[in-house]
């Protein structure tokens, strides 16, 4: 496929929207392998992040996601343990936003070469944004992948850090909320984020790299050093 589009950020947004809706057209095509029965996916969501699943009453949302390449922040910095909050964020934000109030997070670690404490530290930080949250971690998988896995040179290790979560519909709802359900005077919740969160930050590292260089976590920030400040 010709690409049309390629931002700053060194990809194309055209190009990822085609592939997802390609990947979710052929995922469609197995709904129908559990129709009548527990799993069944009880609506077609195009362009969703949380779709619905049925098991008899129960009405449950799942969602998958990432940190991305904020991960080379904290590896960067050497600092892991805040990492966790962003990988609940990533997935059970997107179950909230569609009205499912998440109940339980599956993760999976890719790494280069395991380092025990650097996982120690992600999951204590995973822990507790699941303490948090009221979610429980009931599932999780660490693969050891060699040079298959890179990331920032003299990091104690390099890895990805993905999660499923999954929901249950709020109570006080007949549907899961989406656009198609949206009417006039209905309220539009937006909550202030005191950071980036971990979306945009392939352009983010571009824009810093080429500010302030390569080291540029070393750059002071609002009298702060960055470790100070992350």
């Amino acid at each position: 496929m010709n690409n049309a589009q390629t931002p700053d950020a060194g990809y194309s947004i055209d190009l990822g929207n085609a592939a997802s809706k390609n990947a979710y057209n052929w995922s469609k095509k197995t709904f129908a392998t559990r129709a009548g029965l527990p799993g069944e996916p009880a609506r077609d969501l195009d362009g969703g992040f949380s779709n619905e699943i049925r098991f008899g009453q129960e009405r449950l949302g799942i969602s998958s996601d990432g940190i991305g390449t904020k991960i080379e922040l904290g590896e960067r910095l050497d600092k892991y343990d805040t990492l966790g909050y962003d990988l609940v964020a990533m997935t059970a934000d997107d179950l909230i936003a569609a009205g499912f109030v998440p109940t339980n997070l599956s993760n999976i670690i890719d790494v280069n070469t395991l380092d025990y404490d650097v996982v120690d530290e992600m999951m204590r930080g995973l822990h507790d944004a699941c303490q948090f949250s009221k979610i429980a971690i009931t599932g999780g998988e660490i693969a050891e992948l060699g040079n298959r896995i890179g990331g920032f040179p003299g990091a104690r290790m390099n890895f990805n850090w993905c999660s499923t979560a999954i929901g249950v519909l709020h109570p006080s709802l007949e549907q899961p909320l989406s656009g198609a359900t949206a009417q006039a005077g209905d309220a539009v919740v937006a909550l202030r984020s005191p950071s980036f969160r971990s979306n945009g930050y392939s352009l983010a590292r571009k824009t810093l790299q080429r500010l302030f260089g390569d080291n540029w976590h070393t750059q002071a920030y609002d009298g702060t050093d960055a470790d100070q400040y992350a």
